[in-house]
This record gives structure tokens, C-alpha cells and sequence, in this order.
């Protein structure tokens, strides 16, 4: 006796891979995959779109509320950034080890980044949550 490929070839109506929301159709069931990856393919790439636009905005935004740099307090470099995004949102990054932190208040922003000492976070490769 043949496997199961031999017997759906035989019936093909007895295979559930030929059925498309409860009605035979083996042509259709063959499509549905293809229609499946490029479904998921243009939503990937809108993704991607978006993404790059709202980064791109996060950045201007960014660049705009530089506030200051001080020394970092993990690698010791002149690279510690502090920016000022709103007046509720101080944002504390370091440009040499990727080191941050964020707080209500500059003074605030700069504990969290004191406290992130040792714990590996490097902001290059996180995205900022807002709460």
C-alpha cells in the first residue's frame, strides 16, 4: 500500500489541504500560500516604512531638545548626552558606551543612568517606550 501523497493523489477530495473554507478546491488551496507570503511580505515592508518615518521624527525631535554633555559615568568620555525632551522627560544617553537612562527631571534622568551601571543596557539597541 502507497502513503498518504499517493492516496490524496487518488482523492483529492479526501485531503483537507484541498479544502478552502469548507468547499473543495484544490487550485485555490494551492494559491493561498503564495497569497499568504506576499501578504506578509507588503505588510513587512510597510512595516519597515513606518518605522523608518517614526524613527526618523524621533530623531528630529531628539536633536532638537539637546540639552547637554557631561562626562558619562560608566566609560568616564565626554560623551554623556542629555537631552531634554519635554519638561516631564530628560533622556541621558552616553555616544561612546551606549549607557542611558531617563527621569522626570535632569537630576533624575542622570540616577537612572547611574544606577544602569554594570547591567550591559546600551540604548543603540533598544527603542524608547513611551508610558
Amino acid at each position: 500500500m502507497g502513503g498518504w501523497s499517493e492516496y490524496f493523489e487518488d482523492f483529492p477530495e479526501e485531503n483537507p489541504a484541498s479544502w478552502v473554507n469548507g468547499k473543495f478546491n484544490p487550485r485555490l488551496a494551492q494559491e493561498v500560500p503564495n497569497h499568504e507570503a506576499q501578504l506578509i511580505a507588503t505588510t513587512n515592508k510597510a512595516r519597515s516604512e513606518i518605522n523608518a518615518v517614526i524613527m526618523k521624527a524621533w530623531l528630529e525631535s531628539k536633536s532638537k531638545a539637546f540639552l547637554l554633555t557631561e562626562d558619562c559615568p560608566q566609560c568616564g568620555l565626554p560623551e554623556l548626552s542629555t537631552y531634554k525632551i519635554s519638561d516631564t522627560f530628560y533622556l541621558c544617553e552616553c555616544q561612546g558606551c551606549g549607557i542611558h537612562g531617563r527621569g522626570e527631571t535632569h537630576i533624575l534622568a542622570l540616577k537612572s543612568t547611574f544606577d544602569a551601571i554594570g547591567d550591559g543596557i546600551d540604548w543603540r539597541y533598544n527603542i524608547i517606550k513611551f508610558e
